[in-house]
């Protein structure tokens, strides 16, 4: 989680701008059928990708943990552009915020988040997403009464989720969304929120095109809300391999962990399959926020707390965070890139308040099938007790046939 800190100062380029869409990054990878955030409803519509394989999710491990759980009853709100009503994808219209459109979709963000949690081709497909629409699209025209993305959108939508939780219940609440400067009524909407028990997943930021001076070193550190505020899960994105990640993301003190993206598979609002190609931390929160369901289906006792104890601790990277107030090295991934199948099959031993006390080495109920018993023989001891009897009868026979000239003579 989240901790305060003494923040050093980062460069004028990153935080000139008040609003920064997290999905803002360098140039997309080649693709026969990218992930377009541009791409809306009334587009022509293209064919679906030609792509099998899932660079991402095989990096997490995505295929065996669903295997063990896939989200099956949890409920997801994402707070974000927008999803539309997509086949296999189980979705409930929850809000649009005032000034943006409750019915029309100009910008394919949230649904693209939306396709990467849940539905065919997300981590958790089984996992229900409810709708929370808080801007319309980035750049919007307010002439034409587009709504842009904004600090107050963000605690309107945070609201409504607070409003519909006492009946929803709500498990994960998703942000694939950010904002520069900080806010006292985000942060009070926000601190609202993580005192439910459920979890906040958002992204911890990306490097902008135009951010040419800020070159982000280990000891600088970004501003980025909601992620930066306590009890929020900051996600940031991971290049393949050892790639440099200061090309795509913001180094970011408050990175709790981060995920793979290049190469994930989801879905345009124009509803094309569709390969995402950009290192961004849109896509990283939703594929978290994602696994956060298979583990809250997978672990239904435990607190949030314990749920991103576990998610830390099975990292690809450093692990959970171990200092006395909890804070990661690594402001470009935190812990580590996440490893769904590990989350889900580990043996970790995690305090109620998410503090990772040992690993155990008896299975858990909840965690995973205890392990095979093992097969007794059942005729073993007969079967013993002949084989010895066997072996007397045989030594007093011979023993008898070696007397037998000594008796007679006698």
């Amino acid at each position: 989680m989240n901790h305060r800190r003494l923040r050093t100062t980062v460069a004028a380029g990153v935080l000139a701008a008040a609003v920064v869409p997290v999905w803002a990054g360098p140039a997309a990878a080649d693709h026969d059928a990218p992930c377009l955030v541009s791409e809306i409803p009334g587009s022509e519509p293209l064919a679906d990708t030609h792509e099998k394989e899932n660079a991402a999710f095989d990096r997490m491990h995505v295929a065996q943990a669903q295997e063990l759980a896939t989200g099956r009853g949890v409920k997801v709100a994402v707070i974000d552009s927008g999803v539309r009503q997509l086949e296999g994808l189980d979705r409930v219209g929850l809000a649009a915020v005032a000034g943006a459109s409750p019915t029309e979709l100009l910008s394919g963000h949230g649904t693209i988040v939306a396709g990467l949690i849940a539905g065919p081709h997300g981590v958790a497909p089984d996992a229900r997403v409810y709708d929370v629409k808080v801007f319309d699209t980035d750049g919007a025209d307010t002439t034409q009464g587009q709504k842009a993305l904004t600090s107050a959108g963000l605690v309107a939508g945070i609201e409504a989720v607070l409003d519909a939780y006492p009946r929803e219940r709500f498990d994960v609440v998703n942000i694939s969304l950010a904002v520069r400067d900080p806010d006292p009524a985000l942060k009070a909407a926000v601190a609202r929120l993580v005192d439910l028990p459920l979890v906040v997943v958002a992204a911890s930021g990306n490097r902008a095109e135009d951010d040419d001076d800020f070159e982000g070193t280990p000891g600088s550190d970004a501003d980025v809300y909601p992620a930066d505020y306590p009890g929020v899960v900051a996600v940031s994105a991971t290049p393949p391999g050892d790639d440099d990640p200061s090309a795509s993301v913001v180094p970011n003190m408050d990175t709790d962990v981060a995920a793979p993206t290049l190469g994930a598979i989801s879905v345009n609002a124009t509803g094309q399959v569709c390969v995402v190609g950009e290192v961004a931390t849109s896509w990283a929160a939703a594929e978290v926020s994602g696994l956060v369901a298979l583990l809250r289906q997978r672990f239904p006792r435990d607190t949030p707390r314990q749920l991103v104890a576990r998610l830390q601790a099975t990292t690809e990277g450093a692990g959970a965070p171990t200092g006395p107030d909890g804070q990661v090295e690594n402001p470009w991934t935190g812990a580590g890139v996440v490893q769904a199948h590990d989350a889900l099959t580990r043996q970790v031993e995690v305090g109620r308040q998410g503090k990772v006390e040992t690993t155990v080495a008896e299975v858990r109920a909840d965690a995973q099938a205890p392990p095979a018993p093992e097969q007794v023989d059942l005729f073993g001891t007969p079967r013993a007790m002949l084989l010895w009897s066997g072996l007397v009868a045989g030594s007093l026979l011979a023993l008898a046939f070696m007397l037998r000239p000594l008796l007679r003579r006698s």
